[in-house]
């Protein structure tokens, strides 16, 4: 009787969000270059090692997502879109059983392995009918009939892919942050993976119940997915900064907001985690503290990208230049009021411009509605 094994609904719309951020480059990039067009070959060069990368991600997991593995009495078969492949029972030499899957390897030269997935609806009934059947071949640390030791594989399993689409969010978030700093004005869509990288890191977290945050429970809760977004809330800032909006409030409230709905998840999550409840309230306390300025930042970067209102223009003056000295010093040109905004203004400047500047000199301002009509501005010197 022919079988069936796909994998479950909830696990393919899991992998579907994981993957949003490598398929929406090559989208955003295409849509970038059709809009706004490719003045220089260095952004040719970054726009093409963008894509390629994640385009093939993309493809190869929509492939594995949409295949199927059907199985009868003659032999068992894996077709997907891109290629198909089938081994009859006679040509099997064994299996071998690699990060929870099952790998049927075929005696037969030319012909190409098969390899069952976990995931996979039913895994449990063809694992036990191919173990029972073929001989197991390599070093396998334990055994997969016994009750105890699928246990084993499950949580083994769970453990290494979460670590490694950890590590591999992280290495995303660490990439496009480094491009934030030299290419987002000339290519202001890159935070735009970042904001999606935040809730696809959020909802990994929350799916492997904490197994990507963690290098040891007891003692590094929440390690490795607040590198991610420390990541992503650095990329963002280098694009917010000298962006001001007049009211922060609405922003502010929902930062908190959707820190909230998430911490919910976070504290679900970890509820069966073995360790003390100081570490794990320290760990959900550092997570909101890093969390909240990540969401503001997102929003402040989608009020202003998907903003298409028209500018309007202000001209101020300086009336006064300010230092603050601490660590490191920042300089400031105290505006005069003007347009909606009723009160002297700081605008953060560099050194050499805070030391070109004079009292009196004409700043003008750009004034913008904003996606979600929180106005913003930048000063045009």
């Amino acid at each position: 009787m022919q079988q069936q094994y796909t994998y479950s609904r909830g696990f393919r719309i899991f992998v579907f969000c994981l993957v949003t951020p490598f398929a929406l480059v090559p989208l955003v990039a295409f849509g970038a270059t059709i809009l706004g067009g490719v003045t220089l070959p260095l952004q040719t060069l970054c726009g093409f090692l963008l894509v390629l990368p994640g385009l093939a991600l993309a493809t190869y997991c929509v492939n594995e997502m949409l295949s199927e593995v059907t199985s009868d009495a003659i032999g068992i078969r894996y077709r997907s879109f891109l290629y198909k492949r089938e081994l009859l029972w006679q040509e099997v030499k064994g299996y071998q059983l690699k990060e929870g899957s099952l790998v049927l390897l075929p005696a037969v030269t030319g012909k190409r392995k098969v390899r069952i997935s976990r995931r996979r609806r039913n895994f449990r009934e063809i694992a036990d009918w191919i173990a029972g059947r073929f001989p197991k071949l390599g070093e396998v640390a334990v055994n997969v009939t016994g009750t105890e030791d699928k246990t084993d594989i499950v949580a083994s399993y769970e453990l290494k892919m979460a670590r490694k689409i950890a590590w591999v969010l992280n290495l995303i978030g660490f990439v496009v942050m480094l491009l934030c700093f030299f290419f987002v004005r000339s290519m202001p869509w890159l935070p735009l993976i970042l904001v999606v990288l935040l809730p696809v890191t959020l909802i990994t977290f929350i799916y492997y119940k904490g197994q990507p945050v963690m290098i040891d429970q007891k003692k590094e809760p929440f390690s490795l997915v607040l590198v991610t977004i420390i990541f992503c809330a650095i990329g963002l800032f280098v694009f917010a900064e000298p962006i001001f909006n007049i009211t922060l409030k609405e922003l502010w409230l929902g930062a908190f907001a959707v820190t909230g709905v998430f911490t919910v998840g976070i504290i679900y999550a970890i509820r069966h985690w073995k360790t003390a409840s100081a570490q794990k309230t320290w760990g959900v306390i550092s997570f909101i503290i890093f969390c909240t300025p990540a969401f503001f930042e997102s929003l402040v970067y989608l009020n202003v990208f998907f903003d298409h209102s028209k500018p309007q223009f202000f001209e101020t003056k300086v009336f006064d230049k300010r230092t603050s000295r601490r660590r490191s010093t920042s300089y400031f040109l105290v505006v005069e009021p003007w347009g909606p905004v009723k009160s002297p203004v700081l605008i953060p400047v560099g050194k050499r411009k805070y030391e070109a500047a004079n009292v009196d000199d004409i700043v003008r301002i750009e004034l913008h509605e904003g996606a979600f009509e929180i106005p913003w501005y930048t000063p045009r010197y």
